[in-house]
């Protein structure tokens, strides 16, 4: 078998079964932002761990989405944008958005349950 192949499928694995994790319950839902770069933004976190992403009401593919211990998720997006979220004592869902794009890194971006 050809390396690459080999790599294929060792890429294909690991997505799978990072969006296939767990999250934290305090996640689960659909949240809302008109913050930094959204206009609006919507994130619908599973419970199974997967992640649907809209802006502007168009869907945006995520690439990899993997919850942090704090709760917490992160995500990366095509063309290598990522986003940073902690949920906040306060119930939001809190965090940076950069863009591999863009000069300014870190833009905050928050989160409510719609």
């Amino acid at each position: 078998m050809k390396w690459y192949v080999f790599m294929l499928f060792l890429l294909v694995g690991l997505v799978w079964r990072a969006n296939a994790q767990q999250i934290d319950s305090q996640l689960v839902g659909t949240w809302e932002s008109t913050d930094g770069p959204c206009t609006p933004c919507t994130l619908t976190v599973h419970p199974n761990g997967t992640i649907d992403f809209a802006l502007g009401g168009s869907a945006v593919q995520v690439v990899f989405s993997q919850g942090t211990p704090g709760p917490g998720i992160d995500l990366v997006f095509p063309l290598g944008g990522k986003a940073d979220l902690t949920l906040s004592k306060s119930g939001g869902l809190i965090g940076f958005y950069t863009s591999p794009r863009a000069a300014q890194r870190y833009v905050p971006v928050g989160f409510q349950r719609k």
